[in-house]
């Protein structure tokens, strides 16, 4: 009698064994920041205020139709803006994340579409994407959580 007991207790301790070995646990998604993610965010703030006065810098060349100063503000001063977004966009919740990098190419789709009509001397064509570009990067900065 002790016989088939023992097999059965091996038998429950394989299968139990077994089952826990192919369960997993669920990844929670985040829903809130926490303090030092806003902490982190925060930080990119100054710099991101930094980049939306100079996108009121671009608006008044294009204004004065100076196009080659246009094109070299682009590249110059609003060089890092890119890489400044692409960290911030990293850093947010999953949410928002996919949001804030769409928000990013759309902005860099603007911008590139502005050099082009800036070298073209379109001035109806560099507008537009201003406006498209500047509306981008406010949505952008609504995305970033307040301290």
């Amino acid at each position: 009698m002790t016989r088939p007991r023992s097999f059965f207790a091996l038998m429950m301790a394989c299968l139990m064994a077994f089952l826990v070995s192919c369960s997993s646990v669920e990844a929670k998604v985040p829903t809130t920041y926490t303090a030092a993610q806003i902490q982190q965010i925060q930080r990119y703030v100054p710099t991101l205020t930094e980049f939306r006065s100079r996108m009121d810098n671009l608006g008044t060349l294009i204004q004065k139709r100076n196009w080659v100063d246009t094109r070299t503000y682009i590249h110059g001063p609003l060089g890092d803006l890119r890489g400044t977004m692409k960290t911030v966009s990293g850093t947010l919740l999953p949410k928002s994340q996919q949001q804030a990098v769409d928000l990013t190419k759309s902005l860099f789709g603007d911008l590139v579409e502005i050099d082009n009509a800036a070298k073209a001397t379109d001035y109806a064509k560099v507008t537009a994407s201003y406006r498209k570009a500047v509306n981008d990067f406010d949505t952008f900065l609504q995305l970033i959580p307040k301290a």
